[in-house]
């Protein structure tokens, strides 16, 4: 261990030995120096302090890497910077092995003056880190404040002993670093106003917030709403296939009877061609048997077995044709075809039942509510509602609740929610446009303003200590 390097008498002589290769030198050192002072008056943030302290001077001190400290909560020293790295975690090793360094150094010798020591100094034997650490030789460079006090430093190491020049030229530094992290702790301290308030005044405004915890304020909850259809009639696939067309647009009116979409119906169309010469070879038969009856006996046996072939077989077509027919989907009443995209329905394969799209009346409109189950309060009939769409803001709509969900459903891949229905209850000049969506207010009972302000926070105490 070692503190500011002092010159000593004996060492005049081979100082003047060696003369020629330090003046050679020490002007280049000098300017360096002098010119890294001056980019250091330039740093503006202390994030950049710490930057240039981690960086700029391996230039004087030969370091190999450096790591820059600061003081933490509680006093702590900590690692705020390393050379090279944009970006420090806390949590890795070498990092974490850098700020047990310094615990040690600062609890055997202090950190008050440069110290030279090795890597193993203050670590287990078997610290995986350290023995893997190829910069053996490392040095501690103070960052204090005007009295003394310590508020941060760096820790230099390289491969090779550290020299009482390095040394010497690397506290120079230090001392003006540390005026400069100083200006930085007591700029961020200045931001602080400090008010000096009567033991009176301070009891009084206790009792005022105290008391105000107690008024009595609506409660309520915001969640995302949507416009909806009421009533919307669901337009179903009639058979497994593949959808072949859309022949409307998304959000198109439609009139009962209009095509909507059509199947591929290749392979019905066949099927149905079959069916009907099935049903052509059972008529001849069935004629062919009805002659032969009137002149032998082997006639009017074949003549029921020919009425029974028919009678399938006309079956089988009026199926192919059923089949056939539901490849081209029809609207079913008059309104508004819901879709999102044609190209999101044309060549996809759909089971009978698969709901394709959506006949909504666009004068029929409801609100829906997901309320998460974090906002989730006590909902009666008939609950108050505001709706505040996107596309007006600044005018709410009055809504009441019809019905809502016993159980929470999951909403938009993020959590559970409780699906509300509502209806408005102010005339509107036209239509709500379905899809439109906005947030909405729901207002329960009224409760304490303290239970309002803090109740995520009280149901969150109650699931940690399970009451």
């Amino acid at each position: 261990m070692m503190g500011r390097v002092e010159p000593k008498a004996g060492a005049a002589a081979p100082a003047r030995a060696k003369s020629g290769a330090v003046a050679s030198g020490a002007p280049s050192a000098a300017a360096t120096l002098l010119k890294l002072e001056g980019d250091l008056r330039q740093v503006k943030t202390r994030a950049e302090l710490a930057y240039f302290l981690a960086n700029e001077p391996r230039i004087i001190t030969r370091a190999q890497q450096i790591a820059v400290f600061r003081r933490g909560l509680g006093g702590r020293l900590i690692v705020e910077a390393v050379s090279a790295l944009t970006q420090v975690d806390r949590s890795a090793p070498l990092i974490v092995w850098f700020e047990k360094l310094i615990e040690g150094l600062e609890s055997g010798s202090g950190l008050a003056e440069p110290r030279e020591f090795d890597a193993d100094a203050f670590t287990a034997p078997k610290d995986s880190i350290a023995g893997g650490y190829p910069l053996r030789y490392l040095l501690w460079l103070p960052l204090r404040d005007i009295d003394g006090t310590v508020i941060g430093g760096m820790l230099q190491a390289r491969a090779t002993p550290w020299s009482g020049h390095d040394i010497a030229i690397g506290a120079h530094f230090a001392d003006a670093a540390g005026l400069v992290a100083m200006a930085f702790q007591r700029r961020r301290a200045g931001f602080h106003f400090h008010f000096h308030l009567s033991r009176r005044f301070l009891i009084g405004a206790t009792a005022l917030v105290l008391v105000q915890l107690f008024v009595p304020v609506p409660m309520s909850a915001l969640a995302p709403a949507e416009v909806a259809p009421r009533d919307a009639f669901p337009v179903t696939a009639g058979i497994d296939g593949v959808v072949e067309d859309i022949l409307v647009l998304p959000n198109a009116a439609v009139v009962k009877g209009q095509p909507l979409l059509r199947m591929s119906a290749t392979v019905l169309k066949n099927r149905l061609e079959i069916a009907e010469r099935e049903v052509a070879v059972a008529e001849a038969r069935l004629k062919k048997a009805s002659q032969l009856a009137f002149v032998d006996t082997r006639g009017r046996h074949e003549l029921g077995l020919a009425q029974a072939e028919l009678a399938l077989k006309s079956a089988e077509r009026d199926y192919a044709r059923d089949l056939f027919a539901r490849t081209e989907i029809r609207a079913e009443r008059d309104g508004v075809a819901m879709f999102a995209d044609k190209k999101d329905l044309i060549g996809r394969p759909v089971a009978t039942g698969e709901k394709l799209m959506e006949i909504a009346d666009p004068k029929a409109s409801e609100f829906r509510i997901d309320l998460p189950v974090a906002d989730a309060i006590v909902l009666a009939p008939d609950t108050r509602i505001k709706v505040f769409l996107d596309a007006a803001p600044m005018h709410p709509f009055e809504a009441r609740l019809l019905r809502a969900d016993y159980r929470a459903r999951p909403h938009d891949k993020q959590g559970l929610a409780f699906r509300l229905v509502a209806e408005t209850t102010e005339p509107t000049e036209r239509p709500f446009r379905l899809g439109a969506r906005g947030t909405a207010k729901v207002m329960s009972g009224t409760v304490p303003l303290g239970f309002y302000l803090f109740r995520r926070p009280i149901a969150a105490l109650r699931q940690w200590i399970g009451y």
